[in-house]
């Protein structure tokens, strides 16, 4: 190799890719010769160091005939070892081993002590190297995206399952969150986040408010009264001040009256925090609530019957609810609509529910009770839901990866938002295998 080439090559390479390297065990030989000519043979590469002092501890590594157990610095030139000041540190003096891409100096710690080096630059594939850096300053959200399709289905299909459970156990620890401010209440927290489900992005923080002003308690006293459940939550949304032409409306303003008094309720909003604009009239939060009521009104244990459904349709018939007869013909309170139609809660919207609430909650529920059967029938569930259409799943799609169920979709949704746009290549599996270490 030419020195200019050398040099460039050399530019492609950062820490960060050789500490990865080393992280992962790369290559399938751990065997070296050190710049003295001592036989490396890496037993252990250790673990990461993430505060400050060497990339990584508890190392071991046999030198010659000795095996040393300590830390291991990596650098792209010896030099730098000098240039970070390490050799007047004495938290590098248990250094063993300096791993650098280029040797150009000897290096010693503060004791004066040479610390042995291996060199990667004869190892490290030069259009590893090129790969690398042209991944790093892409422009472009999906850095592979003129090389995907080169990764082996098997890999990219066995990367989607990690990634959908990464994704789960992600939704795991919000949950969790969620129940240390409950009390460790799981029904109560499970209701929570159905209720915001049923408000979608515009109004999901709304609807959440409104059911946490809404105890369970309250709720089973007057479940078994649809107009009374319906009044509960278009009062507690401030739907409900009037004054009302509708028969309909003022029925719900009598029912809350007599409820907010005995139960000692307090609004939680006003109608300026609920958002209209730029939606379908069928996702209105008026029609939401009354379909959320009729959910609380025909559904006793309902988390209990969540897990125990068998299939993905036990799941849908749960959730297919419809609104009161009034919004037949209205969208607004007093508003007359030009049509005439049941609004019932559609498939599409009962998919989203399943696929961003409900399985996600059982699969925690899986985690608390080290239930393997239950993680793996939840995995299975989202097998057998259809393949979600938002923009991310078009991105995808449009580089031709075959996406066919929502554990798919899922998964795109991880590997973009936590993977490509953070340019996370060096850990993500279709990146490992792209660069090819």
């Amino acid at each position: 190799m030419k020195k200019e080439e050398s040099a460039d090559v050399c530019g492609c390479v950062d820490e960060k890719l050789l500490q990865y390297i080393w992280k992962i065990r790369a290559f399938a030989s751990m065997q070296y010769v050190s710049a003295k000519g001592e036989k490396v043979t890496v037993l252990s590469s250790g673990e990461e160091n993430r505060h400050s002092g060497p990339d990584f501890f508890n190392a071991k590594i046999q030198i010659g005939n000795t095996i040393w157990a300590g830390c291991v610095e990596l650098h792209v030139k010896a030099s730098d070892w000098v240039r970070h000041g390490h050799h007047t540190d004495m938290a590098y003096d248990n250094v063993i081993l300096h791993v650098v891409y280029e040797n150009d100096e000897d290096v010693y710690n503060s004791k004066g002590q040479y610390i042995s080096t291996i060199e990667w630059k004869s190892v490290i594939d030069e259009h590893v190297c090129r790969q690398y850096k042209n991944y790093m300053h892409h422009a472009g959200e999906i850095v592979c995206a003129h090389s995907v399709q080169q990764v082996e289905p098997l890999q990219l299909y066995s990367w989607m399952d990690m990634l959908l459970i990464e994704r789960l156990e992600r939704r795991v620890s919000d949950i969790e969150n969620r129940l240390s401010q409950c009390a460790s209440h799981k029904e109560e927290v499970f209701y929570h986040l159905v209720a915001k489900s049923f408000g979608f992005k515009v109004n999901a923080l709304p609807m959440y408010l409104v059911a946490q002003s809404l105890p369970l308690s309250v709720l089973a006293k007057q479940k078994n009264d649809l107009l009374q459940t319906e009044a509960l939550f278009y009062g507690q949304a401030g739907m409900l001040n009037g004054p009302f032409s509708d028969a309909y409306p003022q029925a719900l303003q009598k029912e809350y009256a007599f409820l907010c008094k005995k139960f000692n309720l307090t609004p939680v909003s006003t109608r300026a925090i609920w958002k209209y604009a730029k939606m379908y009239p069928t996702g209105f939060p008026t029609i939401r609530l009354s379909q959320l009521a009729a959910l609380v009104h025909r559904s006793s244990s309902l988390l209990s019957k969540v897990l125990k459904a068998e299939d993905i349709g036990d799941l849908e018939q749960m959730f297919s609810v419809s609104a009161s007869p009034y919004w037949n013909t209205h969208y607004k309170f007093d508003v007359q609509a030009q049509d005439n139609s049941v609004k019932n809660l559609g498939k599409q919207s009962v998919h989203s529910i399943i696929i961003n609430t409900i399985l996600p909650f059982v699969y925690a529920y899986a985690v608390w009770n080290e239930d393997l059967a239950l993680k793996n029938k939840v995995v299975h569930f989202y097998e057998c839901m259809p393949l979600e259409n938002n923009t991310v799943v078009r991105k995808y799609r449009h580089l031709n990866i075959r996406l066919f169920n929502a554990l798919h979709s899922q998964a795109m949704l991880e590997l973009y938002e936590y993977y490509c746009r953070k340019k996370r290549c060096k850990k993500c599996a279709i990146g490992i295998y792209l660069l090819k270490f």
